[in-house]
């Protein structure tokens, strides 16, 4: 059984190319998050209340903090997708420039044929690792933008509030904390305490603003410590775990894999440059 990966990392973001064995348990990410599935196994995605089947024509959408999982509907099965993880700076940016919110209103992108072939295009160079940093950027940008118009035009999307959610200052501090406590150190019930809410009012602040809880939230940034720690090549794979609360590596490789459908391993092999290109592991 072999992984494929691939990985770009740019001012939009990361695009990461990756074959996923295994479903992934509902999380979320701090970022939002465009997935298209390339072939394989057959899967679906359950963003919030919506259900999405994955196909040729039919690709999924995630805005920041928003619940998500995937599931592999063929037993032993493999499928390949291309994922676009988003940066918050890059969306701000983009918003500020064009007045348009760059919101998701609806997880589930149609892609025509032009679509299409901006994914497959920005596939192409990625897998054959060109090394034109700036093509794969103006390719990966313009994936971003072509599937945000797609999804906002969209039948479902008719009707849908596409306003940025303005977070409760005290859940702006929460963030914080967990940010400076990633790692762990810190309970929920003492954060809640820090921002001078009971931990029931804590969990309802999350569900209304955020659509999640507290303990989701919280290892959405620990998959984005993990992410950025392992694209420096200095830490080793036991360090970034201990360092970030876990009680022994293959702990943290378990959620690692069940969070972002690869192992650390082969994540960084393709982050720090090794090979951008497939990478198969036995």
């Amino acid at each position: 059984m072999s992984e494929a990966y691939a990985f770009h990392e740019g001012p939009f973001g990361q695009a990461i190319v990756l074959e996923s064995r295994t479903s992934l348990v509902a999380h979320s990410h701090t970022e939002s998050q465009v997935a298209f599935w390339l072939g394989g196994a057959r899967a679906k995605a359950q963003v919030g209340n919506t259900m999405v089947h994955y196909a040729e024509d039919v690709g999924v959408a995630t805005n920041a903090y928003q619940l998500h999982d995937m599931a592999l509907l063929e037993q032993n099965g493999t499928a390949v997708f291309l994922l676009l993880m988003i940066s918050r700076d890059w969306l701000n940016e983009r918003r500020k420039a064009t007045g348009r919110p760059f919101l998701f209103p609806c997880p589930r992108i149609p892609i025509d044929d032009n679509l299409r072939k901006a994914c497959w295009r920005l596939l192409n160079i990625l897998m054959t690792n060109s090394g034109n940093r700036a093509l794969i950027d103006a390719e990966a940008e313009s994936l971003i933008d072509a599937s945000v118009a797609a999804a906002t035009g969209s039948k479902e999307a008719a009707g849908v509030r596409m306003l940025p959610p303005l977070l409760d200052h005290r859940l702006r501090t929460a963030i914080s904390l967990m940010r400076d406590h990633v790692g762990g150190g810190i309970g929920v019930e003492e954060i809640a305490e820090k921002v001078g809410v009971s931990r029931a009012h804590f969990f309802v602040l999350f569900k209304e603003q955020l659509n999640t809880t507290p303990q989701v939230f919280w290892s959405a940034l620990r998959v984005e410590e993990a992410m950025r720690r392992l694209i420096a090549p200095k830490a080793t794979l036991t360090d970034v775990a201990f360092d970030l609360g876990f009680s022994a590596p293959s702990n943290f490789s378990r959620f690692f894999k069940e969070h972002i459908g690869v192992s650390p391993s082969t994540f960084r092999r393709a982050a720090i440059g090794q090979s951008s290109q497939t990478q198969m592991t036995a």
